[in-house]
């Protein structure tokens, strides 16, 4: 009876996935055999003595060495966590903590864990932390440039307690981040690809639309003017004037610019000779190839048969969308067309 009993019980904790407490035992033994506690406790006590059971916090019993299962049980957890404090782990598994502790060293001493520790609290993670941290800097940027605090708190999420002087240091051997210059009030952001320039020009952008508002009475364009900057800042010489075509481009020439003039009148609304068209909508009205139709467009605007009105954030746009739009040599997107009285 004795033999048998002690088989049963080894039986039942070699099946069971966490240790048992005695009345847990009585209960799954109860199909077979019926035990009081007062019985069941000296017979787990001399199988704890002969190494048959071990003895686990909580007055518990299983057939696994604490020490030995420990480790694989926070490995299974941590798979979970990631990362996680001591105290965490060891309310999960509801044993000591410097049982726990001793367990959690021993797996970093054998980096099968990580050791975290930003401040004065400690983290064990899963995966290594600056993989970690990369991992997640990458993920956000993929949306789009962050700023420095709003990248942190990306990696926050993963890395508790992470800092400014930890996303330096990630980010120092990094050949895929661009770290994007404060400039004015456009504060230090970091993106996947280089900076747009637009941001960067809104106060040269300004002191263009200054100077058209204030050259318009004279008639000149902002083509015009974006050729003067052009050839002020030592960029190739903008060519006012159309190049010489031949006879049979130049009559194709004409001939869609009629098309686009016919097709501004055709969209604007009746009796308003002076309103804005959308070039994309202007575009999508006819069939005329995309560089034509963008090269007889400026080519209007240098005759000054039209008026252009640019885009003032065309990196708020998608790829698609700029497109759309029609971009001079000066790389101005231009989103809307109207027709312009020429007075003899």
């Amino acid at each position: 009876m004795f033999d048998e009993l002690r088989r049963a019980v080894k039986s039942v904790l070699h099946q069971s996935q966490s240790p048992k407490s005695i009345p847990q035992l009585r209960k799954d033994l109860a199909g077979a055999l019926r035990i009081s506690s007062k019985e069941l406790g000296p017979l787990l006590d001399q199988m704890t003595s002969a190494g048959d059971v071990f003895s686990w916090p909580q007055k518990k019993f299983w057939d696994r060495d604490p020490r030995s299962v420990l480790p694989d049980l926070i490995l299974s957890l941590m798979a979970k966590f990631l990362v996680s404090t001591a105290s965490k782990i060891k309310t999960s598994l509801k044993l000591p903590l410097d049982l726990v502790e001793t367990a959690l060293n021993e797996l970093v001493d054998s980096r099968r864990l990580h050791l975290w520790q930003p401040g004065r609290m400690p983290y064990f993670c899963f995966p290594e932390p600056r993989k970690t941290a990369l991992e997640a800097i990458l993920n956000a940027l993929a949306a789009g440039p962050l700023t420095e605090k709003e990248l942190i708190g990306w990696v926050r999420k993963r890395l508790p307690g992470y800092q400014a002087r930890h996303l330096k240091e990630h980010l120092y051997d990094s050949k895929q981040v661009y770290e994007y210059p404060k400039y004015g009030k456009i504060k230090t952001q970091y993106g996947l690809k280089p900076p747009e320039p637009e941001p960067y020009l809104s106060k040269a952008i300004q002191e263009i639309n200054a100077v058209q508002k204030l050259l318009t009475p004279y008639r000149v364009s902002i083509v015009a003017i974006h050729a003067a900057l052009g050839r002020e800042i030592g960029l190739k010489r903008y060519v006012m004037e159309p190049s010489a075509e031949r006879p049979q481009d130049e009559k194709a020439s004409h001939e869609t610019e009629a098309l686009i003039l016919k097709g501004i009148a055709r969209l604007q609304p009746p009796g308003q000779g002076r309103a804005l068209v959308s070039i994309r909508q202007l575009r999508r009205s006819m069939a005329v190839p995309k560089a034509a139709f963008d090269r007889i467009v400026l080519s209007l605007a240098l005759k000054g048969k039209v008026a252009l009105h640019h885009h003032d954030f065309p990196s708020s746009l998608s790829p698609e969308e700029r497109d759309e739009l029609v971009r001079d040599e000066q790389g101005t997107y231009y989103v809307g067309i109207v027709p312009k009285s020429i007075e003899s």
